[in-house]
């Protein structure tokens, strides 16, 4: 009789572990997490403006001073867009480039979202960023960037802090330098400067 009643008792015992272990498990495998989201002032033209400029995925290295160049690659998987996904060569310390995948692209809502799927360091899970076009006025609109980050459990207990507070400074520096290229046509200093440095290195 005792040995009817504990039998249940350690099957239960053992499906309660085998549970746990995978809910452990799948933490650690989801890592550390954070999510930044910024908004750009006031861009001073048209949604459907700024649209056509961030809608060509492999364009980015234009405007913005992190990313040297950008070369789209693959058939587009969303009607409008000029690729499926980009290898962005960046201004990054020990970092060469950067491969992304665009994962949203809705021209009528005027968003799209991309995620990485490789070149950067092997602690790094998943980083994704969706950009959110939103009209405010006649000929004004915002951009609203909300980044997604999940490192390996250790290492983002390690380097998490560091690379939320580079993200936070960089992500407001991109919007802004956008803003200058959608209003004036021109790049930002900044990225005028990069462009001195990439034809000195050429010439020599």
């Amino acid at each position: 009789m005792k040995v009817n009643t504990l039998k249940p008792l350690i099957l239960l015992g053992l499906a309660l572990t085998t549970i746990n272990l995978t809910v452990m498990a799948q933490k650690a495998k989801r890592g550390k997490e954070f999510k930044i989201i910024k908004t750009s002032e006031v861009i001073n033209v048209s949604a459907d403006s700024l649209w056509n400029i961030i809608k060509a995925f492999d364009n980015v290295g234009v405007y913005f001073s992190g990313i040297d160049h950008a070369e789209g690659s693959g058939t587009p998987e969303f009607e409008g867009a000029t690729c499926s996904e980009r290898t962005c060569y960046v201004n990054l310390k020990g970092y060469n480039k950067v491969h992304e995948k665009l994962t949203l692209y809705n021209k009528n809502a005027r968003e799209l979202a991309y995620e990485y799927t490789g070149g950067g360091p092997g602690f790094l899970l998943f980083a994704g960023n969706h950009w959110t076009i939103t009209e405010v006025g006649s000929n004004q609109c915002i951009l609203k960037m909300e980044a997604t980050i999940r490192l390996k459990k250790f290492m983002g207990f390690l380097f998490g802090g560091k690379l939320r507070r580079t993200v936070e400074k960089q992500l407001p520096i991109s919007l802004n330098e956008l803003k200058i290229y959608a209003e004036t046509g021109e790049v930002a200093q900044a990225k005028k400067t990069r462009l001195k440095v990439l034809e000195k290195k050429r010439k020599n």
